[in-house]
């Protein structure tokens, strides 16, 4: 995809205007035979797969990080008070009701995106065309796929189980799988999907579709959230020791200079560059989560970092002039330093703010930069908690090592910046590396060490829900911050979303209710 990203907007809507219908239950659709016929049509619809991710005004990367951050200790909602984008806070608060806007999103995303997928799946081996380039977007569809089952699956527990083109009248009366089923579904999907190019083995004009090392990296987070410490470490010995495609950049924060979109470190990243300022590419993520009162940004301020994930960082750590900024900050080319004003905690996230000057020429709505969803430093921490689980301190501790020397070593002034407000003093003794080899001990520096390395990426939630605390942290939160968020943590409810009301009614309550909704 790269430059022929100029012309998705365009396939994506001829795509839609031949498979969806306005009154479909956001998770089944209709599709037509006389369609998918030959590999253009085919990869037409792959495209539109993809594009179910980032669709302007209702991109996943907004989601994720307003469900994986803001319902966490990592980040508040922000914005202009309770009452602007109130789904985000009730999410924060745990008082969330079944008709949630934000809740509703995620469902609708995911799941047009497994239709779009299912499509592909389904009438790709019938088409006329390039019979190898037909079976590599089967496979790309079934990693996408399987992504979006990861994410229904870890929000929602059960859910409809849909592999196939259905009617909306078929689609009505199927209710939800078990957790198991759709977990088995998306382990063979992701094993299938494994023998996909690796991420050097596209063409340039392919360079931002799903890798092999993508679906290795999400089979390894499906066994990682069930428990399944021994597949996790297979499989992530595979990433890391076998096939060997990514490696870490030598700078934690290059990871969101400009370039260095789609790196070495990043495993999946959702594609915004602008080549035309009038084709509707790019993303408006990083204008939501910009300050409202810095001028030149005019920001709508939500996703604020909070003190507690601030305090988490030892005051030397580079990892702070990438993750935080604060006011005084100034970026190259700006008039004026940032004001955060506007932010409870006074900062604001780094790793979404685009400098005015890589904006020149387009409106906040259209910005030209990457979303980047996983990257490599996930993997390696995940193996090194794999390994410690396994009884193997050892091994885990080389890779957990990795991770702090390449964030020691980053320099902790930002060349993006002619005025810092903070810059960590980095001495010998920063980030040391550690020698820890007690099993419980290890597990608590992993667990942090990844609180701090994916900081404001997404992945907060999945982490506290996959190890069992999430109740625990957030009522700590709430009585250590007297704050109501987090304090309503019900155990028997919060660890999943409800199913949206929307969903269930077109059902005629097929689709049953989560505990305590």
């Amino acid at each position: 995809m790269k430059k022929s990203l100029f012309i998705l907007s365009c396939l994506f809507v001829g795509v839609c205007l031949n498979s969806c219908s306005l009154d479909e239950p956001s998770y089944g659709k209709t599709t037509s035979e006389s369609y998918y016929q030959n590999d253009t049509e085919i990869e037409q619809a792959l495209t539109g797969a993809y594009l179910q991710l980032r669709t302007t005004w209702n991109e996943y990367a907004l989601n994720h990080y307003f469900i994986g951050d803001c319902s966490t200790d990592d980040a508040l909602k922000g914005g202009n008070g309770d009452g602007d984008r109130s789904e985000v806070r009730d999410l924060s608060d745990f008082t969330v009701y079944t008709t949630n806007g934000e809740v509703g999103r995620r469902w609708e995303i995911l799941y047009r995106l497994v239709n779009r997928c299912n499509d592909v799946i389904y009438y790709a081996p019938k088409a006329q065309g390039d019979k190898e380039l037909l079976a590599r977007y089967v496979l790309e569809a079934k990693a996408l796929r399987a992504f979006g089952y990861y994410c229904l699956v870890t929000s929602f527990g059960d859910v409809p189980l849909i592999t196939e083109p259905k009617l909306p009248s078929e689609v009505l009366t199927i209710p939800r799988s078990s957790s198991e089923e759709v977990y088995k579904q998306i382990i063979q999907d992701l094993e299938d999907a494994s023998d996909l190019p690796a991420k050097n083995e596209y063409a340039e004009a392919d360079v931002y579709r799903v890798t092999r090392g993508f679906a290795k990296t999400m089979l390894a987070k499906t066994y990682m959230f069930r428990g399944d410490f021994v597949s996790a470490e297979t499989v992530l010995h595979d990433i890391v020791e076998v096939d060997k495609d990514y490696e870490l950049l030598d700078n934690y924060g290059w990871n969101w200079f400009p370039e260095y979109e789609n790196s070495s470190e990043s495993i999946f990243e959702l594609p915004n560059k602008v080549y035309d300022k009038n084709i509707g590419t790019g993303t408006n993520v990083p204008h939501f989560f910009t300050s409202r009162t810095s001028i030149g940004y005019d920001g709508y301020g939500f996703h604020v970092p909070t003190k507690d994930l601030y305090d988490a960082f030892d005051p030397d750590d580079p990892r702070i002039t990438y993750i935080f900024t604060q006011t005084g900050d100034q970026y190259v080319g700006d008039e004026n330093p940032q004001n955060n004003s506007d932010s409870e905690t006074g900062f604001h996230d780094y790793k979404m703010t685009v400098p005015t000057k890589d904006k020149v020429g387009f409106d906040n709505w259209m910005i030209s930069y990457n979303i980047r969803m996983i990257r490599y430093s996930d993997v390696l921490l995940l193996y090194a908690e794999a390994l410690n689980e396994n009884n193997k301190p050892g091994e885990a501790l080389i890779y957990l090592n990795k991770v702090r020397a390449r964030a020691r070593q980053t320099p902790a002034q930002d060349p993006r910046r002619i005025k810092q407000a903070y810059i960590p003093v980095v001495t010998a003794n920063t980030l040391k590396d550690i020698d820890v080899t007690d099993k419980t001990q290890l597990r608590e520096i992993i667990w942090h060490e990844r609180r701090c390395e994916l900081a404001m990426e997404g992945w907060r939630r999945d982490d506290l829900i996959r190890q069992k605390r999430f109740g625990e942290v957030m009522r700590a939160y709430a009585e250590k911050y007297n704050t109501s968020k987090g304090r309503n943590f019900d155990d028997g409810r919060d660890y999943l979303l409800p199913i949206p009301q929307g969903e269930r009614d077109k059902t005629n309550n097929i689709l049953t209710q989560n505990p305590g909704y």
